[in-house]
């Protein structure tokens, strides 16, 4: 039965509840609130709150180092997880990103890991041995709330974990906050009538995207080494983005989804999938390996029985790749930090011997098309009863479907069918690019942007053009920062300024690059997509753009 509380209450009542989390020692000083910078990352190390050690820890970007540390005896799981909770609770007060706090929980399982490396003369539970990882408010923790950005869902606790969650915790995880994502899901802004609105640390005047917008911005502030975010449309790719991170969009049926939650549950035709956030390459790597050395397909249903495969991850590697490159996806034109961060992905490429191919997008609307309607599909419905458990209001910007948009079972089947048949195209035209590489094969793989902007305004109206086809296909996607915005090399040209404004999106994007010093601090980042299920190529094609990149600077 409903609580006579208006929706209003229970929102203040859980923002207080997080705040009340924070121990006051690890609370932000008045004048640290009241003259923010523009960039937050450079408070936690200013703040006086995080000692040396804590300083010394979350410095550490890669988990296999900081893995080995602990391991080593240098690090206990206890200091670890300490500096973690510490700086995402400082993260938390900068830029909202957090949805539920455990911190007693964790300092629990960390003394239970560190007690058993005594007790076994140092050995540890698994790979992720004392590392903690940071959730999205999607993943059911038993005995804590799940409410996902809507107010209704308070007070649901929990009675079991995703499946993810107790293959996290095998690796030897520990598991100390979930991270805000926006009412619907269905947005690339993170904002809920429940949590209020998540900023961009790099930028707090810009979105720090979403929908996973919570793990990118806690990433970034280096409050995690690594989260686990979802992805249906862009959800982990545009927070990695804004946000400078690393992520990755696996295809469907890799990484288990089982008993996490979600809106639009039971969407089969576009399925969103669970990827890493997080700081760095060997990060995702070790991560995606880590979790597919556990089988997960014994224990659900839903995940591919494909180990990972090395000799893919290599093929990923090769002295002579072809890249397709995407310059425009029909909708939005690149403003010029993004253009410049294309071009020099292109040269340090073609630098380190490899090969460029211009990729043919004049089918993405289409493809887009497809995604709209089969995320408007049910009408709204799924949205509208979320929203009606507690009378809360639709946020402004979000997506939904309408009366208009419902499809009947049968309509969903054709929509279904027409979709198979673009798969197939979309298919032939990556095979024939065999006809314009020099290594007799077709392209290996696609370097594409996030988007025309290296960030966005809040509110901004997204548009999922560079996105939404590997959602559409499931494509592999790996996400990876490539250069900073600079205010001598990113201003406006007379090109860019005189180039022809093709609908009201581009139109927007043209009228919120006004200048480079919009976008101060902020990071470009660029997606490397492979055929569905080549995750591992996909990664080792990102290493290589990256190591050419290196180079290249």
């Amino acid at each position: 039965m409903a609580s006579s509380d208006s929706w209003q209450e229970k929102a203040r009542e859980k923002q207080l509840a997080l705040n009340n989390l924070i121990p006051s020692e690890w609370k932000l000083s008045e004048s640290i609130l009241e003259n923010l910078p523009k960039n937050l990352t450079i408070i936690p190390s200013q703040c006086n709150i995080l000692s040396s050690l804590d300083l010394e820890i979350t410095d550490i970007d890669q988990i296999e180092e900081l893995a080995a540390l602990i391991a080593q005896g240098k690090y206990s799981a206890r200091q670890v997880t300490e500096a973690y909770c510490k700086r995402a609770a400082i993260a938390h007060q900068l830029v909202n990103c957090l949805a539920e706090i455990f911190f007693l929980q964790a300092f629990e399982r960390a003394d239970y890991l560190d007690n058993y490396y005594r007790s076994s003369g140092g050995k540890t539970i698994g790979p992720l041995h004392g590392i903690p990882i940071s959730l999205k408010d999607q993943f059911n923790i038993k005995g804590i709330e799940t409410a996902m950005g809507y107010v209704g869902y308070l007070g649901h606790i929990e009675e079991r974990n995703s499946i993810l969650v107790d293959i996290l915790l095998s690796l030897g995880g520990i598991l100390y906050v979930k991270t805000a994502l926006p009412q619907t899901i269905m947005f690339g802004e993170t904002k809920s009538n429940l949590l209020g609105r998540t900023i961009n640390p790099l930028n707090r005047e810009l979105s720090c995207g979403g929908s996973s917008g919570g793990e990118g911005s806690l990433v970034a502030m280096k409050g995690s080494i690594c989260g686990l975010g979802t992805d249906i449309g862009g959800s982990i790719r545009f927070p990695s983005a804004v946000n400078g991170i690393y992520g990755m969009r696996p295809s469907s049926g890799r990484i288990p989804y089982g008993y996490v939650k979600n809106s639009l549950d039971g969407l089969e035709s576009v399925t969103s999938v669970i990827g890493p956030m997080t700081r760095s390459l060997s990060n995702i790597y070790f991560l995606f390996k880590s979790i597919l050395e556990t089988k997960p397909w014994l224990i659900d249903p839903q995940v591919h029985n494909i180990p990972w495969r090395e000799d893919l991850f290599q093929e990923g590697r090769k002295e002579k790749l072809s890249f397709g490159v995407i310059l425009f996806d029909q909708i939005v034109q690149l403003s010029p930090p993004v253009k410049r961060a294309m071009n020099m992905a292109i040269k340090a490429l073609e630098q380190a011997g490899h090969e460029i191919i211009e990729w043919d997008t004049t089918d993405h609307p289409q493809g887009n098309n497809f995604l709209v309607k089969m995320f408007s599909s049910d009408g709204g419905e799924d949205i509208r009863k979320a929203l009606e458990l507690s009378g809360e209001p639709l946020m402004s910007g979000a997506f939904i479907g309408s009366a208009e948009t419902e499809m009947s079972v049968y309509e969903t089947w054709q929509e279904n069918v027409a979709r198979r048949d673009y798969a197939i195209k979309y298919l032939e035209k990556w095979n024939q690019t065999k006809e314009k590489t020099s290594t007799g094969r077709p392209i290996d793989g696609i370097l594409s942007p996030i988007y025309a902007l290296p960030a966005y305004p809040h509110d901004f109206k997204l548009t999922v053009g560079y996105t939404g086809i590997a959602n559409l296909l499931q494509l592999s996607s790996v996400i990876l920062p490539v250069t900073r915005v600079d205010p001598k090399l990113d201003q406006i040209t007379d090109d860019y300024r005189q180039t022809k404004v093709l609908n009201e999106y581009d139109q927007l994007v043209k009228e919120t690059y006004t200048d480079p010093s919009v976008f101060e601090n902020c990071v470009v980042g660029l997606q490397v997509m492979c055929r569905r299920l080549e995750d591992e190529k996909a990664i080792g094609m990102a290493m290589v753009l990256e190591n050419a990149l290196k180079l290249y600077q």
